[in-house]
């Protein structure tokens, strides 16, 4: 396996489970669990699974987005660009939750979109994996 690439198991996904991966995280945990400080932009990588991937659409998304944000600003920035039904297929009516789908930070399962994302020293992965009802449980 290269470095970069990431093995999913969609089995401990759809159960809720901790998103196991098979990357091996930096040594300096410091600097992939911070927050980006005031005027710090974030370079965040958002990969589209099941059926938000698409081949008209670059997978990864890069993204550079402002100090401070939250994974509510890279759905709304993913909603810029992909459209409305994006937006409606990802978050609840009130914008807090998510709908159909499982939205993970580095690995690790984000509960809601108000969860900011970290600075790492290089791109943030963020991985958004869409269900179909009947696949999510």
């Amino acid at each position: 396996m290269e470095d970069g690439e990431t093995n999913v198991r969609w089995d401990a996904v759809a159960r809720g489970n901790t998103y196991w991966s098979s990357r091996r995280r930096s040594d300096d945990s410091a600097a992939v669990s911070r927050v980006a400080s005031t005027g710090e932009p974030v370079d965040v990588q958002v990969w589209l699974f099941g059926r938000m991937a698409n081949p008209d659409v670059a997978n990864p998304v890069p993204l550079r987005l402002a100090a401070g944000c939250t994974v509510r600003d890279v759905i709304d920035e993913l909603g810029r660009r992909l459209g409305p039904d994006f937006l409606r297929s990802v978050l609840s009516e009130s914008g807090e939750t998510f709908n159909t789908c499982r939205v993970f930070l580095e690995g690790e399962a984000a509960r809601d979109a108000a969860v900011p994302i970290p600075k790492a020293s290089a791109a943030t992965s963020v991985e958004i994996i869409l269900f179909r009802e009947i696949e999510g449980g």
